[in-house]
């Protein structure tokens, strides 16, 4: 059988030849555009050197019942944030919105560390964490930051929902993954395998669908300038958000 350090060696080279290759898409973008793709080449490279990190054997350290693996836990906690925020962001949410998502992803995350490592009730409370913070961003994602998302332009609402329906959808495959995951479905192999497949859809397919469409943002901009009006919460926009909070 494929050892899941192979699976993870191939996966590197993946995410590496996907860095370049998204890096030079990004430089057919007009330099304004840039500014929101390149955190997430950022990410695919990031990636190709934690998951080789990982393949190697680095940064499994033992924790109660199961193991923190340190490189796939930089990852996350690195990547989570960004899409799930900048989802949020291109609804033209308020910051509070905003780092209410974020916030609730990191949570999230770190109540999947717990209930790996953890048995009992603290497991189980842990996991049920999981669901209830996965629940919440469906509501927000669903409510104030759509709401936020049908004061845009048309366009960029339509970037929204592709965008919340990208994260919700993947995601949620990769919480069902953690579920089995934790109770003990899956070989070493498959592990590897479905978790690796999940990962390069949510880092790869999300850098490359911001990339597609990153200059929507612009034209919006250019549309509120020209009648006045707007919130303009990213950066270097030096104003305060006034989406509704």
């Amino acid at each position: 059988m494929i050892e899941p350090s192979t699976v993870r060696f191939v996966s590197a080279t993946l995410y590496g030849g996907w860095a370049v290759a998204l890096f030079a898409a990004v430089r057919l973008k007009r330099p304004a555009a840039r500014r929101y793709c390149y955190p997430f080449v950022a990410v695919v490279a990031a990636a190709s050197v934690l998951v080789a990190a990982r393949g190697a054997g680095v940064g499994a350290v033992p924790v109660g019942t199961g193991e923190l693996v340190l490189p796939q836990t930089v990852s996350d906690y690195a990547t989570y944030p960004l899409l799930f925020g900048f989802a949020a962001f291109v609804a033209g949410a308020s910051r509070r919105y905003i780092g209410v998502v974020v916030a609730t992803i990191l949570l999230m995350r770190t109540a999947y560390d717990v209930a790996d490592v953890a048995d009992g009730t603290v497991g189980l409370a842990a996991t049920a964490a999981i669901v209830v913070g996965y629940a919440l961003l469906a509501l927000l994602y669903f409510g104030p930051v759509a709401a936020a998302a049908r004061r845009r332009s048309p366009r960029r609402a339509l970037f929204y929902r592709k965008t919340r329906n990208l994260v919700l959808f993947v995601f949620g495959i990769l919480i069902t993954w953690a579920m089995l995951q934790l109770f003990g479905v899956f070989d070493a192999f498959t592990q590897a395998v479905t978790l690796e497949y999940i990962d390069f859809i949510l880092r790869v397919g999300f850098a490359g669908f911001v990339i597609a469409n990153a200059e929507t943002l612009l034209d919006d901009e250019g549309e509120a300038d020209a009648t006045g009006g707007g919130d303009r919460t990213g950066p270097g926009s030096g104003t305060a958000p006034t989406a509704a909070d």
